[in-house]
């Protein structure tokens, strides 16, 4: 399953992507006396407030990736110290094997996940030009919901694949 995030912020990044290469093709035009000044000029503008928007919904949706790998790390603590306490309750014969087992293994899957989802946001935040870590600023009162809707901008090709975001780092799929 695709998370949200991933979708979105795929999703923007080609948007992105996608204008700054039409403008540098407008670039291109003017300065190969192609089009005019002002045919320049208008496209810019058009083009310019178009890429400060999508910059702008990408800075929202890397703000929602921090916090959820804030979310996530306080959440790690939290079942960390529910398998420090299975672990010490089997140790002092408080609860059998089989629970211990059980409570153990649920809890390590849950976990294991947790940091899985957390590499996979750096990631992803790694991938972007600038490094939003730096770059965006995030407010803690700034929502971006599901039911939220990027910017119009021009269509990209299609849906990302289920790949990892990393993909290109271990050759592996990790989804």
């Amino acid at each position: 399953m695709l998370s949200l995030w991933k979708y979105t912020f795929e999703l923007a990044s080609k948007d992105l992507e996608l204008l700054r290469k039409k403008k540098q093709a407008l670039d291109d035009l003017l300065a190969s006396n192609k089009i005019s000044q002002s045919t320049y000029e208008h496209l810019s503008r058009e083009l310019g407030e178009t890429l400060a928007d999508v910059q702008k919904y990408l800075e929202n949706i890397i703000c929602k990736m921090k916090e959820r790998m804030e979310s996530l790390e306080r959440q790690i603590s939290i079942l960390e110290i529910f398998l420090a306490n299975v672990e010490i309750l089997h140790v002092a014969g408080e609860i059998d094997d089989e629970t211990y087992e059980k409570q153990s293994r649920a809890l390590s899957i849950g976990l294991e996940s947790m940091r899985s989802e957390i590499n996979e946001i750096k990631c992803a935040l790694e991938r972007t030009e600038q490094k939003p870590a730096e770059t965006a600023k995030c407010e803690k009162t700034v929502v971006v919901e599901a039911s939220s809707e990027p910017p119009k901008t021009p269509e990209t090709s299609e849906i990302p694949s289920s790949g990892e975001l990393c993909e290109e780092k271990t050759g592996e799929p990790a989804f």
